[in-house]
């Protein structure tokens, strides 16, 4: 393949079908990156087909719909017929079908933007015809994008040739789709509507809820499956599953169209219908480990409040008369406060916030649901619910109390509305922990009776169980894991390390460990090279115990970034670790950071807003905010979140360094001097004094603080060191700084896009030369 189609340069293949091959291109009049297309050689066999292809992609790129992909060009060169297409990031359905099936709530989620999807669709009259997973992408902020609407008619129709431009897809009598997802009327060459794609909806509807196809076999076997065999009921595969739910994918499979949802348009008003709802909870047996009673009631106490939880969304949606801040209105919102450890001892503060931070989790995966993430809600412990409700931005509290005395405990629980103090939903149990399981169903069969939700089977639902000794350890490795001190970092690390010692099968602990030591890593605490070794053997073993495990996909993430250098590898965890928890503030920040390394920079600054909004009072996402606009040249603004950073927390490390490199920036030299002689990070103090010093003129102490850096950092600091170097005009020492960086694999060229510090050199072609080789985008 050439390296350029038209003004399109070809940068990498990232996909392979029957439709041809997709590539990763750049536009060079647009200045974008794109999804290039070049269909099979013969496809179209003459400009009569190429001009009817033509016409199908301009009525393609009219579609302007949030779950269809969009349709940019259509062009041929030397012989290539290509098509132009949007760029999706994240993940096709079939790589997210491929270990499990999906949680339920995403099904409900994704199911409702494909149903709305086709009914754009199908509005224009436009059908799919080969609608299957390879052909949907979900984005990391969980929006789905369905790709190739019509090509696949078009394409088949013109591999035939001679066939009239008017020609149906009955009488060019070519079979269209890939088989498994086949209707029956494609089968046998009948005429084909809206409801063909609405049989290959539920197909894939069926997939992402049990793990399987609804018909299988090949060939022969799977044409007569698909045109006289029901598809085993989902709720076989899948005890979990909701009624409703599966009632919306039998509809979808039924043989004869006329007994179909008429429309894409009713299966969305179903999909509505149920995710406004009260659901379906299933409640089984746990695992029995044979854990120590306070965690194993831990467990069934969260599925209960989840349970509550949950429901109690209907009432969170109902208008109130009290002020509610303007963006709670728009969505659910909730603020988990920490448990009040109210036993004699006052000894179980970790179990109490235990209990209020696996809840707090567990509600983050609700879709609908916005949850303010633990560090701002338990930075308010002790306020009155107006000052939750302003500075948190939410509409509803949970609150609750832990009481434990020997064999018996009392936990109380409320749901409270912020507006008013009005009491949503409370209860209060009173049990003895004799038989814990018994307890358990007897709480959730009282909840479920008192909310009017149907109870099937016995599970909670739960976070992966573990011993009271090693959930001890971890939540204390979770505590001391942020702020990012060298003191804390080292003290998370061995809480963390005890946990495994009591647990090596608690892969929470283990993803938490990798986290830690990736920190400590770029942060230079520990050598580089050993601590991020030791970090990807942590992840991978995490990963390896539990593959759905979110903290775990965006610890590997982070390795393959700041490390590995492997983009796409990156961008992949990353993206994963967002589909399974899109709420989870820290993992957005993880997504702001990939984003700035590739310099998608309205990507990145979307995305750090949105860490804001769900942990508004966690000094990091302030600070990944005010670097994200420093970067984008936004000075102001880059100052005002840097200078929120510093109330939340004066400690943290890098905050003063970025706020000298704004005032850096606006020529403001003496207190760029201020500012760098504050940072509690030794290497960014001593990289900012030599920055300041020398805009100040002062050479030879802006010499004397650069020759402490690199005498004291001279293995973990190449990359601060060539942006002194850089800054202060001096590009052949630069360089050969950055070329150590490079052997030494420092994290901080990950950093290089937009990096203000390096302006002096990137017109050098040695600057675009390391960016070849780094693997990064020029622009």
């Amino acid at each position: 393949m050439e390296a350029a189609l038209s003004h399109y340069r070809i940068l990498e293949q990232i996909g392979q079908g029957g439709m041809g091959v997709v590539y990763r291109a750049h536009d060079e009049h647009l200045d974008c990156d794109v999804a290039l297309k070049v269909l099979p050689a013969g496809k179209l066999a003459d400009d009569a087909a190429r001009k009817r292809f033509r016409k199908e992609a301009l009525a393609l790129s009219k579609l302007n719909h949030p779950n269809i992909a969009v349709v940019h060009d259509f062009d041929t060169q030397d012989g290539n017929d290509f098509l132009v297409e949007e760029l999706i990031p994240g993940l096709s359905l079939n790589e997210m079908l491929l270990s499990a099936p999906l949680p339920e709530r995403e099904i409900i989620h994704l199911g409702s933007q494909l149903a709305e999807g086709l009914e754009a669709a199908h509005h224009h009259g436009i059908m799919h015809c080969d609608l299957k997973p390879s052909n949907i992408r979900v984005t990391p902020d969980a929006r789905l994008k369905i790709l190739d609407f019509g090509l696949a008619k078009v394409l088949h129709s013109d591999a035939t040739a001679g066939t009239d431009a008017t020609a149906s897809v009955t009488e060019t009598q070519q079979v269209i789709g890939t088989l498994p997802y086949m209707a029956p009327e494609q089968l046998l060459n009948q005429k084909l509507d809206a409801r063909t794609d609405i049989w290959a909806a539920g197909c894939v509807l069926y997939e992402m809820a049990t793990g399987q196809r609804p018909f299988l076999g090949s060939g022969p076997a799977l044409t007569d499956s698909i045109l006289h065999q029901p598809p085993v009921p989902p709720s076989r595969l899948n005890r979990k599953l909701n009624p409703g739910l599966e009632a919306i994918v039998l509809k979808c499979l039924e043989k004869d169209p006329e007994l179909r949802y008429a429309s894409a348009r009713d299966m969305a008003v179903d999909f509505r219908r149920l995710a406004s709802g009260p659901p379906t909870i299933r409640v089984e047996q746990l695992r029995r480990r044979v854990p120590t009673r306070n965690i194993v009631l831990l467990s069934a106490l969260v599925a209960v409040l989840i349970l509550a939880s949950i429901v109690v969304l209907r009432f969170i949606r109902r208008p109130s008369s009290g002020r509610v801040p303007q963006s709670a209105q728009v969505a659910p919102s909730l603020a988990v406060l920490p448990f009040v450890d109210m036993s004699p001892g006052k000894d179980q503060e970790y179990f109490s916030d235990g209990l209020a931070e696996e809840l707090l989790n567990a509600l983050t995966k609700i879709p609908e649901l916005r949850v303010t993430a633990r560090t701002s809600s338990f930075r308010l412990k002790n306020a009155d619910l107006r000052t939750i409700g302003e500075k948190l931005n939410v509409a509803t509290v949970l609150e609750g109390s832990v009481r434990k005395q020997g064999n018996r405990v009392r936990i109380t629980a409320q749901l409270i509305k912020v507006s008013d103090g009005f009491h949503l939903w409370s209860e209060t149990y009173d049990r003895d922990l004799t038989d814990i399981f018994a307890v358990q169903e007897e709480i959730a069969r009282s909840v479920a009776g008192s909310l009017k939700v149907t109870l099937l089977g016995a599970k909670a639902a739960s976070s992966q169980v573990t011993t009271s000794e090693a959930y001890t350890s971890y939540l204390h490795g979770r505590y001391f894991s942020r702020p990012f001190t060298k003191e804390r970092l080292e003290e998370a690390v061995r809480y963390y390390q005890e946990a495994i010692g009591l647990d090596p099968g608690y892969a929470p602990a283990w993803a938490g460990l990798s986290q830690v030591r990736s920190t400590q890593a770029g942060l230079a605490y520990i050598p580089s090279r050993e601590g991020f070794r030791k970090a990807r053997q942590e992840a991978e073993r995490a990963l390896a115990l539990n593959p759905n495990l979110a903290e775990a996909h965006a610890a590997l993430g982070s390795i393959k970034r700041t490390h590995d250098w492997d983009w796409a590898g990156a961008d992949a965890s990353y993206r994963r670790a967002l589909v399974l928890e899109p709420g989870n503030s820290g993992i957005v920040q993880d997504a702001v950071a990939m984003a700035s390394t590739l310099g998608r920079w309205d990507d990145a600054l979307r995305l750090a807003h949105r860490a804001v909004e769900l942990d508004p009072l966690r000094p990091g996402t302030h600070q990944i905010l005010g670097t994200v606009e420093l970067y984008m040249g936004r000075l102001d603004e880059a100052a005002a979140a840097l200078q929120k950073t510093l109330e939340l927390n004066r400690e943290q490390p890098f905050v003063h360094m970025g706020l000298g490199l704004v005032y850096l920036a606006k020529s403001r030299p003496q207190d760029a001097l201020a500012e760098a002689g504050q940072d509690q990070h030794p290497i960014f103090r001593l990289q900012g004094l030599a920055l300041a010093y020398h805009a100040l003129g002062r050479k030879q102490e802006s010499d004397q603080a650069l020759a402490e850096l690199m005498t004291k950092y001279r293995a973990d600091g190449a990359f601060q060191i060539a942006e002194v170097y850089a800054f202060r005009g001096e590009a052949d020492r630069a360089f050969e700084w950055l070329e150590r960086a490079y052997v030494q694999r420092d994290g901080g060229l990950s950093q290089m896009k937009g990096d203000l510090l390096l302006k002096n050199i990137e017109h050098d072609s040695r600057y675009a030369a390391l960016l070849k080789k780094l693997r990064l985008p020029l622009n």
